[in-house]
């Protein structure tokens, strides 16, 4: 079993091996527990790691690690991104037993049974790897969307993100997911055919699709393949990057897209005429100087509030 190191940008690439390194490995037989529907309905989800946006909460971004990790390894990236107005939401995965990892308990969506290329090849041609454990993780992922519309933040303002394991739940999420959200990014995953049918309304909306060109685990061939099953199913606003010499891992250059992917399809949006009431001198003061906007002579919050209601027109 291969450790992982958890995301950190501070250096040049990091390499996130989430996944085993024995992927010839034949499948090891599936933990009596996971097949114990009461059991699965009785797993419990991880911890959920959320950081409140810094500045004023226009839009939410849920992000799923992969297998073996918890929200606490993406959560470092968080701030880096530097998008104020996105509260960033990183669940952790159920413990479970991981049959390519002998059986060994640890967070995963849900269960591999092994990654050699027989498996692979069966699994981009349509195989589900874990359809209940899929299912059961997808389901958890529309529970948190939902408690993010109930406090008040519409689903075209929610994107989708994931590594990895995480990325695969991801992007049958939001390819599922109706009212449509606002876009998805999937990094170092895979995704096969599927004859489920997507929402159209999804499939118009941006998917950020990245990938390593040297990535030992998901080869890029996956990628790929994925790109092309997206564009099967009609998805028609695909942003599809290979990475020259990135493992199964992140680095510098891919997070600089994604922060770029984020800013795109969540822009931040300008506060409206009751946003603006509720504002104190200092954060009007600060609105107006984030769009060029110098408040020198001006001391009322009355003369603050006109000059920031035009941005809200």
């Amino acid at each position: 079993l291969i450790p992982f190191v958890r995301p950190n940008l501070l250096f040049p690439c990091v390499v996130l091996l989430l996944f085993p390194v024995f992927t010839h490995f034949t499948a090891f037989l599936i933990s009596p527990s996971l097949k114990n529907p009461a059991d699965m309905a009785a797993r419990v989800f991880g911890p959920l790691i959320t950081q409140p946006a810094a500045g004023r909460h226009s839009a939410t971004l849920i992000m799923l690690h992969g297998l073996g990790d918890t929200g606490n390894g993406w959560a470092p990236v968080g701030p880096q991104l530097n998008l104020p107005h996105i509260k960033m939401v990183f669940p952790t995965a159920p413990t479970r037993p991981i049959s390519i990892n002998m059986g060994m308990s640890m967070p995963g969506w849900f269960d591999l049974k092994s990654l050699d290329s027989d498996d692979l090849q069966a699994a981009m041609g349509g195989k589900a790897l874990d359809p209940e454990g899929i299912a059961e993780s997808i389901k958890y992922v529309d529970d948190l969307i939902a408690a993010e519309v109930a406090a008040g933040t519409p689903t075209d303002r929610i994107v989708l993100g994931g590594f990895s394991q995480g990325g695969h739940i991801a992007l049958k999420a939001f390819l599922r997911h109706e009212p449509a959200l606002a876009g998805c990014a999937a990094l170092s995953t895979w995704l096969e055919p599927s004859k489920m049918p997507y929402s159209k309304e999804a499939l118009r909306r941006p998917i950020f699709l990245a990938h390593g060109s040297a990535d030992p685990l998901l080869p890029p061939i996956l990628a790929q393949t994925s790109y092309k099953t997206l564009n099967d199913a009609g998805a028609s606003s695909v942003d599809f990057r290979i990475y020259p010499g990135m493992q199964h891992s992140s680095c510098p250059e891919e997070m600089s897209d994604f922060a770029a992917f984020l800013k795109r399809v969540v822009p931040d949006a300008p506060p409206s005429l009751s946003d603006l009431q509720g504002f104190s001198v200092k954060q009007l003061k600060q609105l107006l100087s984030s769009q060029g906007i110098s408040t020198k002579g001006m001391f009322e919050k009355q003369e603050l509030l006109e000059a920031a209601s035009r941005l809200a027109k």
